[in-house]
């Protein structure tokens, strides 16, 4: 069969399943039909390459690394005590705050863990349930394409062959676009009071809360260490200041160890291996030029389905991203073009009824779903808008 008809329709199949089943399955499904539409039994000895790697391995470390650092925080409760040092100095403002910090930890459904911190606050503020939704989901997503430690970013980064400091270079200004669609938005409808009452003591509890995330971005960031060793050195500093004990490990790893995730990885990396293997990525992009779509309306839309279809994340990619290495470039990647596929997957994402921070945050302030698109459709469309004047401009 043609790779890319293989293509479409394994693709076609993930979108299906993923209604019924979790997206981890789904792209494993996926991969093999496209395995065994393309090459038969061949395929398996790529799955096979696939899974042993220690590109892959490795990946799966990380991701697990990285949600045992958030659940560790929580654990110890030193969120709980950010909660209290930021509104303590920020006053209404915390209510954007607590979500934008506490989304640099990574963890499925994570709003909800900021949707509870903000449950005392939300209520002395007086604030309604629909925008008390739209406030913790949205500024709780505001560093998903930029943060080292999101699966989306670190498969990524390894879809187009790079380094993290190229990825961020091209994906930061969807983080500013995403600030200001969301600042305007908060502001429109109903603003918030500013009160800034910097203290020695709060901003001392901020960082001693903070510091295992703190250390985890200058060493990646600044000292150019490798996120895997930069991870195990961060949770290895907590670890021995909080005196982890043997009763602490297992609540800790209960939440930590969810093989849906791992499975998600090795699904996505099987998948990728097969797409180049086949070559299903650069015949199916061949057929879009084909149809007279330029390649940044096709790549756009692309994207931006598999993100609302899905309402995860690592989603586009993991499936758009393969797929439009040829538009994005691979080592050298085309920042504006690698730009434009992040920020339609991630506003696909955003939008996505599918999102479980979305469900989880609604549900949890009991907000009329309807009327939290109100806020949120009109936010997205801005920053449609600015992200493709953005691209136009460059």
């Amino acid at each position: 069969m043609d790779p890319s008809l293989a293509l479409f329709i394994s693709i076609a199949v993930i979108l299906i399943l993923i209604r019924f089943i979790n997206i981890s399955l789904s792209i494993l499904a996926g991969a093999f039909i496209l395995g065994f539409l393309s090459t038969g039994f061949e395929s398996l000895n790529q799955i096979l390459i696939a899974v042993t790697s220690l590109e892959t391995l490795k990946i799966v470390a990380i991701v697990v690394l990285a949600f045992t650092l958030g659940y560790s925080m929580e654990y110890f409760g030193l969120l709980q005590s950010l909660t209290d040092s930021i509104s303590s100095m920020t006053g209404m403002l915390s209510l954007m705050l607590i979500p934008l910090i506490v989304g640099l930890l990574p963890m499925p459904g994570g709003a909800l863990i900021s949707a509870v911190m903000l449950a005392n606050l939300i209520r002395d503020f007086g604030v309604g349930p629909e925008r008390a939704t739209y406030i913790n989901y949205w500024f709780r997503h505001l560093w998903v394409t930029v943060w080292p430690l999101y699966p989306n970013i670190i498969v990524g980064t390894a879809v187009v062959e790079s380094s993290y400091t190229e990825v961020f270079l091209s994906t930061y200004p969807i983080a500013l676009i995403s600030i200001i669609s969301g600042l305007i938005f908060t502001h429109l409808t109903g603003g918030m009071s500013a009160r800034i009452r910097i203290s020695i003591k709060d901003l001392r509890s901020m960082i001693s809360s903070f510091y295992p995330v703190i250390l985890v971005a200058f060493m990646a960031l600044t000292l150019k260490i490798d996120l895997f060793l930069t991870l195990i050195l961060s949770l290895g500093i907590l670890f021995l200041h909080k005196r982890i004990k043997i009763g602490d490990i297992k609540p800790i790893f209960k939440k930590t160890i969810d093989f849906n995730i791992i499975i998600l990885v090795f699904a996505v990396m099987i998948y990728k291996e097969l797409i180049e293997y086949t070559s299903s990525a650069e015949i199916f992009f061949t057929h879009l030029q084909e149809l007279s779509l330029p390649p940044s309306l096709a790549s756009f839309i692309l994207s931006f389905v598999i993100g609302f279809s899905t309402g995860v994340e690592i989603s586009y990619t993991s499936i758009a991203l393969p797929l439009l290495t040829g538009f994005t470039g691979t080592g050298d990647v085309i920042h504006k073009n690698l730009m434009l596929v992040f920020g339609a997957g991630y506003l696909g994402v955003m939008l996505s009824p599918l999102h479980l921070c979305l469900v989880f945050s609604a549900d949890y302030y009991k907000a009329n779903l309807y009327r939290v698109y109100k806020i949120l459709a009109p936010t997205g469309v801005l920053f449609a808008v600015l992200l493709i004047l953005l691209f136009l401009l460059i």
